[in-house]
């Protein structure tokens, strides 16, 4: 950690917002002591605990750490007074209420989440030191909602006051770059010798982009900016982006195919390629120019449209790639310029904020069980000693268990935080003690106090707003401030500081040592569950009970790649896997498209179609159990018998219909040989027995 804060080189914005921050916490200090407030302390914490560059992520995380300490004190007013004379009984309560809360907090992948794991911890903090005085625990609660409210309310008033940053912005640019980026890999996809590690890498950046910029359009909503209340808007347009990823990758993937089939691509196809690179760089939202590429690309698709050849039918596939390549960005820039105008088109946005919902994102009930079990298990574990050996300091151990086991928990592994937050509390302790016995007592005043703090909390402020040194700032700016207990009269308890010290730190290291044990996933095992999460949803969708929206389904998948990107780096071996997610989010929307499809056409292939959803169901079904397991021969045989039948159909809309996700199955099952469509298609006038179903997979 050293080197890296030597290695720091803070710009303005750095040091401003390091200023704004320790000036938001000297006010409510002074407010707090004004007003004789029972821990003045609370207040000037809270400034730093919710303290952030950007004024519209700080004020969310405000409204919603008053709410969670207004639930958590509530929780602990109930819970305190009827259960204090059954200590192990309300430990246990108070345990289950920390748990339960973080459960849900880690379930919720929105601002919101801060709310539950507030009302966890807050109930902790505020019930377990008036065990020995139950008859305090409302006002204790009173108190600390009182000066929570005090240190956010200052914190929010000078972020949005003095020099405010908006989010908008950094938004706004954060999509130009995406712009750009689309451009970018459209350019790489329309190039079938594209290396395919890169093209890759670019999308699945894109897909972890996709869920760090849906966190951010939630906070917009809590700031001024030129985009407040367009977050339904903003996530419309990031259910587009995510749409367009697998289109790509679809296009790729049949200019590779039609290649190898053709040795070359054709001219027409060349010529509508370039043509379409041009139109997604040019800066202008030309209609007219798009209503002629899409001309273009209709033609193309006349020319081959009876054609029975595979390469013929990867060709009318492309068509169909190309014409919802062209929509979807249409569609992109429409929302762009109409979120920077302050005027979205109706039909556009209600096409895609269907996408945009909560359900589309991943949710991992198994790691929000373990942090929930984790938080229970610890903090029981320090009431236990505490109720046991009598320990004076208990309470603190305890109230230290629950918060050590909460705030780190969205981390894949939190125990090295963890350990980093003792070695830094252990530090701070070292801090305070300085402060204590050399610094304070020659305070006289208010002036001078602020002046012995300005130094050493500016120059920490400013590593709070580096991610690379934000743990070890916050820890040894809130643990100095919570130790030294600050009050409108100088005390110097040694003791009680090395108490309150050492119980701290029990607490939290029986919270890391817990986490280890209960908590701690192994990144494989992480990205394994990922990637089977995708292959239920697969096998729900072959089977029609996973009921929901083709967008939402796809958005879903793409944001467990993203969550699955930034966990590669240590888990190399891992690579492959994820670069198979892409393909799945085509089998996925080729299965959807069909169940909808196999309902308007020829009774015999409506058969058919089935029995490969249900064969193919139970492949996906075996693999969480023989994760490596090869799709079984005999679906891709039925998926060739089908592709047979439908190519020679007398009925032009329902073939084209089959064919776009048949051709897009068929060539992600197997991108090694080509279906024998001639011998299929001559059978294909009579009557071909249904392949048999695959009961147990071989």
């Amino acid at each position: 950690m050293l080197s890296t804060i030597l290695s720091l080189r803070p710009k303005a914005t750095d040091w401003l917002f390091s200023v704004k921050t320790f000036a938001a916490s000297i006010l409510a200090l002074f407010i707090a002591l004004a007003f004789d407030l029972d821990r003045p302390v609370w207040a000037m914490a809270t400034v730093y605990i919710v303290a952030h560059p950007l004024s519209g992520v700080l004020a969310s995380k405000a409204v919603y750490r008053v709410l969670g300490t207004i639930l958590g004190g509530v929780a602990a007013v109930i819970f305190v007074p009827n259960l204090v004379s059954a200590p192990v009984l309300l430990s246990l309560v108070l345990a289950i209420w920390v748990g339960g809360c973080l459960f849900l907090s880690r379930l919720d992948r929105t601002p919101r989440s801060y709310l539950f794991m507030l009302a966890g911890y807050t109930a902790a903090i505020v019930g377990f030191p008036c065990v020995g005085d139950p008859t305090a625990v409302f006002t204790t609660a009173i108190a600390r909602c009182q000066e929570i409210s005090l240190g956010i309310i200052c914190a929010t008033l000078v972020s949005h006051i003095v020099f405010p940053r908006h989010i908008g912005p950094v938004i706004a640019a954060r999509i130009d770059g995406w712009m750009g980026d689309i451009a970018k890999l459209a350019d790489q996809s329309f190039d079938p010798d594209t290396d395919a590690d890169s093209l890759h890498n670019e999308r699945a950046r894109i897909a972890a982009d996709l869920g760090e910029l849906h966190g951010l359009a939630l906070h917009l909503g809590y700031e001024k900016s030129g985009f407040a209340g367009r977050t339904r808007q903003l996530h419309a347009l990031q259910s587009v982006v995510a749409a367009l990823l697998p289109v790509l990758y679809g296009i790729h993937d049949r200019l590779i195919a039609i290649k190898g089939e053709l040795g070359i691509l054709p001219d027409d196809v060349t010529a509508i390629l370039e043509k379409v690179a041009a139109h997604i760089k040019a800066p202008s939202h030309d209609q007219g120019r798009l209503g002629a590429l899409h001309h273009d690309i209709d033609v193309f698709a006349a020319r081959v449209a009876q054609e029975r050849d595979w390469a013929g039918l990867l060709q009318i596939n492309l068509a169909n790639r190309l014409h919802r390549f062209l929509d979807f960005h249409d569609d992109c820039r429409t929302l762009w310029d109409g979120i920077r105008a302050g005027e979205v088109p109706a039909d556009v946005l209600d096409r895609w904020q269907e996408g945009a919902r909560a359900s589309a994102l991943h949710r991992d009930y198994g790691a929000a069980f373990r942090s929930g079990l984790t938080a229970l298990i610890a903090t029981v574990i320090v009431c236990g000693f505490w109720i046991a050996s009598g320990w004076p300091s208990g309470s603190t151990a305890a109230m230290m268990a629950a918060v050590g086991a909460s705030i780190m928990s969205f981390l894949d592994n939190p125990v090295p935080a963890l350990k980093g937050f003792i070695r830094y509390t252990a530090l701070s302790v070292a801090v305070v003690l300085i402060y204590s016995l050399a610094i304070l007592p020659g305070i006289d005043g208010f002036a001078l106090l602020v002046m012995a703090f300005a130094p050493y909390f500016i120059l920490l402020g400013v590593l709070m707003a580096t991610p690379q040194t934000y743990g070890f700032g916050l820890a040894m700016l809130v643990n100095v401030v919570m130790i030294l207990n600050v009050d409108t009269a100088y005390s110097s308890n040694v003791s009680a500081l090395l108490g309150g010290g050492i119980a701290s730190l029990a607490g939290f290291g029986v919270a890391a040592i817990v986490t280890a044990f209960v908590r701690v996933v192994p990144v494989d095992s992480f990205i394994r569950g990922l990637v089977q999460a995708n292959w239920r949803d697969i096998a729900g969708i072959a089977r029609g009970t996973l009921n929901i929206a083709r967008m939402v389904m796809i958005r879903r998948l793409l944001d467990r790649q993203g969550l699955i990107l930034p966990r590669l780096a240590m888990a190399t071996r891992h690579r492959e896997t994820l670069i198979r997610v892409m393909p799945e989010v085509s089998i996925a929307a080729s299965l959807y498209d069909l169940r909808r499809i196999r309902l308007f056409v020829d009774h015999d292939i409506s058969a058919r179609i089935d029995v490969l959803l249900r064969n193919i169901a139970r492949h996906f079904e075996a693999r969480l159990d023989d994760f490596d397991r090869a799709p079984d021969p005999k679906i891709l045989a039925e998926v060739d018998n089908i592709l047979g039948l439908v190519t020679v159909m007398r009925d032009d809309e329902q073939r084209q219909k089959l064919l776009i996700p048949l051709v897009a199955l068929r060539r992600t099952l197997s991108k090694t040989d080509a279906p024998k469509l001639d011998r299929a298609a001559g059978n294909a006038t009579r009557p071909m027995p249904l392949s048999p179903e695959i009961g147990e997979i071989a």
